[in-house]
């Protein structure tokens, strides 16, 4: 009876010490499960904020740009654009110097074809482009094989860039 009585407790304390072990081993995936739904949740939450932030900070960015461009469509309402079209009509003939040159601008701004002709000297062909929207000059020169852009609107463009990275606007 003692063998009987010694190989139960045994077998006892070994069913109890496997169910302790497997309930170890249970609690441990357990918590090594609800640790990764616990990060994918943290991890989805981020990117929906990072989603929202960057939306935000494009948002604000094309209201910045929006803002600008009436500004600078504004600006070329005054007489000083005049002297601004002059300028840079003077600097595109420094670089275009041969024959054939065609310089486009925005509608309205046939105005200033006396003060760009007289840039160029007058061996120049005007044109209205429909994609300068907001003001400026764009020229070419087939011969040359040579473009130049003094447009607001290029101007205004390639600030987007620095303004990205200048605006503290980052998300990180």
């Amino acid at each position: 009876m003692k063998d009987i009585a010694d190989y139960q407790a045994r077998e006892l304390e070994e069913t109890a010490s496997n169910a302790k072990i497997e309930a170890d081993r249970l609690l441990v995936k357990e918590l090594a499960e609800m640790r990764d739904r616990i990060m994918r949740e943290m991890s989805h939450r981020e990117m929906d904020s990072r989603r929202e932030l960057l939306t935000k900070r494009q948002e604000i960015s094309e209201k910045v740009f929006e803002r600008a461009e009436k500004a600078l469509i504004e600006y070329t309402q005054k007489a000083e654009y005049a002297s601004l079209m002059e300028r840079y009509a003077a600097n595109i003939a420094k670089v275009l110097t041969e024959p054939g040159t065609v310089v486009y601008v925005k509608s309205g701004d046939e105005k200033y074809k006396a003060q760009i002709e007289k840039a160029f000297g007058g061996a120049v062909t005007i044109t209205v482009d429909d994609k300068i929207k907001i003001g400026g000059l764009r020229a070419e020169n087939a011969a040359m094989r040579l473009a130049a852009d003094e447009t607001l609107d290029s101007i205004l463009a390639s600030k987007r860039g620095w303004f990205e990275e200048n605006s503290g606007m980052a998300v990180v």
